[in-house]
């Protein structure tokens, strides 16, 4: 619980999934008028964005909350929530991924394909806050415990 490599890792896979996210987000904005190149330029933003999550899915569960699981059986059942919410967002993830590489020529369906992929964003960037507060209480209860 009190590795700060640990710690580190998981702070560096997060910071890799913010920059993916940004970018992502950043693919979004463009104007959907030329859509195969929206759609080219969002399916390589979201593929970026799911290898990330990816990479931040198998850090976090292999060290950092598989570690806090059995050293602070307390924040148990936030450590689940976590381990659920990765499993959710990689399914949210690759449905995006399938949407986007289905999209036709209409512009209604890039619009919902849009906000789909906004409302992904949202909760990733909740399930960050989360983790870094989970992070943050970890790191504290290590120190106190002379860590």
């Amino acid at each position: 619980m009190g590795d700060r490599g640990q710690l580190e890792a998981v702070h560096t896979g997060s910071e890799s999934l913010f920059e993916a996210v940004l970018g992502l987000e950043d693919a979004l904005a463009t104007p959907i008028g030329d859509r195969p190149k929206w759609r080219l330029r969002v399916a390589m933003a979201a593929d970026h964005a799911a290898n990330r999550l990816s990479e931040h899915t198998i850090e976090s569960e292999r060290g950092f909350l598989h570690g806090l699981e059995h050293e602070a059986p307390w924040l148990a059942r936030r450590v689940n929530q976590q381990t659920v919410e990765h499993e959710r967002l990689q399914k949210e993830v690759d449905a995006l991924r399938v949407a986007i590489a289905s999209v036709d020529d209409c512009p209604d369906r890039a619009t919902q394909i849009r906000a789909q992929a906004l409302e992904l964003l949202t909760q990733i960037t909740k399930h960050r806050q989360r983790g870094a507060d989970l992070a943050c209480e970890a790191q504290a209860v290590a120190v106190s415990n002379g860590a």
